[in-house]
């Protein structure tokens, strides 16, 4: 290209900049809105938008309902538009204020692309000489994105074509176009080719300060074309949805369609908070119209039609591009609080995300310091989750979050220990026995016995247990091996407290972990220390707990408390009461508590056979009062030893063999005797902590530079920045 070749192609550049900059330039309305305007397009041009949702105007809608004509009615950038199928994947307008004017296009790759395909598209570039130029550039864009047509190619794309036009007097905007939704397939697009734009349109939709666009095309049935469905889904109070009822001209006059589509624009049909507006574009015949012959067309058209009886303000591209105005400026004021405490959001996640990813290390020294920092804080926050002091963020809790309890340990220990002693209390004996006169607590036959046919067993096991004592007494072993039969669960219900109890450790050395270091190393550290250290801690309690339940289930019964004489006082005693007025109402009807004090108010009462049955009812039989006796006695030291053994465990097996050994499960102290290869191993920093501490570090920048933007703003404009016009 020659000298002068390139200087009348900056010319032809700096044309078009400047007609599309005329075309949008109502968007202006007063200094102060374009200070938000500028504000918004800062945020954008540092990136700020790829973390945070910033204010944009979307169009979208149907195929061929008319999206690219409406987008370049309000822009003036000529884009393709056909019958059918046309658009393939979202354009974004991107109109900026700047001293050179200039167009600069591009493509940004999705998510989805792979490194070599993303360095690829990120080397598109297009040069717009004219209007005629940008069907070239989007073609070109088609092909690079592979949407050539062919068979087995692509037909949509999730790529996104950037088309950046630069102006001194052009406002900071940003235009959305996007493909159009349909719900039949042929053989040109397929149902999972609707699914993935209607995913796209969705997308730009739930940003939740863009102006949605929804544009519906008159000529084809209301029913047909889901986006005002999608837009009051998922903007139901409808503060930033703009219906737009485009081809008015194509149906005919005083048909039942144009009552209906002029009974729409009334917002009596489908009710829009925003309303809606009435767009008349070039059509195939007129497509080499003007601007200006576009705009008498359109004119004459509403003077001389049904649509006249709308008010002015809904029809027509001059009035639509005021209406966007308003919406966007008083969607900006609304939005900018949001998006200024969104920043400071996303500054605060990147701090604390490079907080726990740490410094840069390679050599053994760094990787050594980290490996400090690390063990510090963690014996750190066990220690505080131990003692129950729960001041440290980490153990903040919030209304609906699901493991605030599994990281305040104590308050879960304290949980888990209770619900133990309730379970020994409850399920801890073998058999439930069951005064003849009560009834069970437990459903299963198995599980319970009355008294009187345990008093067999007794007796059997007396039998057994018969040495040198003389008859009418029971051996002192008796009790031994009657508490060793009930105390039988004692073993399974301990250890799987002894697991509940590592689990509630591992869990939450788990979540510490995860959050004050980064990915790699947390796993490394979990697997290559932490949970060997936690399994020798749990052997360690299921030895000490193995310790603490020998005696009871190996050595004959000893006990000095005088818990066990008092409860057995108290066992025979209920037993005996409930005897004595079994019988008394059985002889005259009363108990002792209810017989009235005046012998006279008994009638005909038999004192003799009162007595008599008294008597009987009461004589000891001593080979049952021996076997009864023994019961009991066995009873009440189970009772003794039942609170001794879970005090026990809490204590001196729960407590003292693991709880309060955790903090030193990883140390400083530890990490000062790692050798030189477990530093190795444990500090060293993969690609993926490298690439997201370069990634955390970036947006930090970008939201920290948004920030100030921000903050300048807003000392510049005072309450503007945030108040209605």
């Amino acid at each position: 290209m020659t000298r002068k070749d390139t200087i009348q192609h900056a010319e032809m550049t700096m044309d078009l900049a400047e007609d599309i900059s005329q075309k949008t330039s109502s968007f202006i309305h007063s200094t102060n809105h374009r200070d938000l305007l500028d504000i918004v397009d800062s945020l954008r041009s540092h990136g700020v938008s790829h973390y945070v949702d910033l204010p944009q105007i979307i169009v979208c809608g149907s195929q061929s309902s008319g999206k690219s004509s409406t987008l370049e009615s309000i822009s003036g950038i000529a884009f393709p538009t056909s019958e059918g199928l046309c658009t393939r994947f979202a354009t974004e307008l991107i109109l900026r204020r700047g001293d050179k004017p200039e167009i600069k296009v591009h493509i940004q790759p999705s998510a989805s692309r792979s490194n070599e395909e993303r360095a690829r598209l990120a080397a598109f570039s297009g040069n717009a000489k004219n209007q005629e130029d940008f069907p070239r550039i989007v073609e070109a864009a088609k092909e690079a994105m592979g949407l050539t047509g062919s068979e087995g190619a692509k037909v949509f794309s999730t790529d996104v074509l950037r088309i950046e036009s630069t102006s001194p007097s052009a406002p900071n905007l940003t235009l959305v176009d996007l493909p159009g939704l349909f719900g039949a397939s042929d053989k040109n697009q397929s149902d999972d080719d609707a699914t993935l734009v209607q995913n796209l349109v969705v997308s730009y939709m739930r940003q939740r300060r863009s102006i949605i666009l929804a544009v519906v095309a008159a000529d084809n049935p209301f029913a047909n074309q889901p986006v005002t469905k999608f837009a009051r889904d998922i903007d139901p109070s409808g503060s930033r949805t703009l219906g737009l009822i485009t081809k008015p001209d194509k149906i005919d006059e005083s048909s039942d369609s144009e009552r209906y589509y002029v009974e729409l624009a009334q917002n009596l049909n489908v009710n829009l908070t925003l309303g809606w507006h009435v767009l008349r574009n070039r059509s195939h015949i007129t497509a080499n119209d003007t601007t200006e012959e576009r705009d008498e067309r359109e004119a004459e058209f509403f003077t001389n039609s049904a649509w006249s009886a709308l008010d002015p303000s809904q029809l027509g591209v001059e009035s639509l591009r005021a209406r966007l105005r308003k919406i966007l400026w008083k969607q900006i004021q609304t939005g900018l609080p949001g998006v200024k405490a969104e920043v400071q959001s996303g500054i605060k996640e990147c701090r604390t995300k490079l907080a726990q990813l740490g410094k840069a290390r390679s050599t053994t020294r760094e990787k050594h310091t980290y490996l400090q920092r690390i063990s510090s804080l963690l014996s750190k926050l066990v220690r505080a989750a131990i003692d129950g002091v729960y001041a440290d963020k980490f153990f903040e809790s919030f209304p609906g979050q699901q493991d605030a309890f599994e990281r305040r340990l104590r308050a879960h220990v304290q949980k888990i220990l209770s619900e133990h002693a309730e379970q020994m209390r409850v399920d801890g004996h073998a058999l439930e026995i069951v005064e003849d006169d009560l009834i069970p607590t437990r459903t299963s036959r198995r599980r319970y016995i009355y008294r009187q046919d345990y008093l067999q067993v007794v007796k059997a096991l007396m039998d057994e247990c018969r040495g040198r004592e003389l008859p009418g007494t029971y051996n002192p072993l008796v009790v031994g091996d009657l508490f060793s039969r009930q105390a039988k669960p004692w073993s399974s219900i301990t250890q799987n407290l002894v697991e509940q109890i590592h689990e509630a450790a591992a869990k939450i050395f788990h979540k510490i972990v995860s959050e004050i270091c980064d990915e790699n190393t947390s796993s490394r550290l979990m697997k290559g220390h932490i949970q060997p250290a936690l399994h020798r801690l749990r052997q360690d309690l299921k030895n000490k707990v193995d310790e603490l339940l020998e005696p009871h289930l190996s050595i004959h019964p000893i006990t000095y408390n005088d818990y066990l004489t008092a409860t057995v006082q108290d066992i025979q005693t209920k037993r005996h009461d409930r005897r004595v007025d079994e019988l008394s109402m059985e002889v005259c009807g009363y108990t002792a508590e209810y017989a009235p004090e005046d012998l006279e108010e008994l009638d005909e009462v038999n004192i003799k056979k009162i007595l008599t049955t008294l008597k009987e009812g009461t004589r000891p039989n001593v080979e049952e009062y021996s076997a009864s006796l023994a019961a009991d006695v066995a009873a009440a030291y189970y009772q003794v030893a039942l609170k001794k053994f879970i005090d026990d465990v809490s204590v001196n097996a729960i407590e003292t063999c693991l709880i309060q050994r955790l903090p030193e499960v990883f140390c400083p102290d530890v990490v000062w005797d790692f050798t030189e290869k477990d530093v190795e191993q444990l500090g060293s920093e993969d690609d993926n902590t490298v690439k997201e501490r370069n990634e955390a570090t970036k947006k930090l920048a970008v939201l920290e530079k948004g920030l100030r933007d921000l903050d300048a703003f807003v000392a510049r404009s005072s309450v503007h920045a945030v108040s209605m016009e």
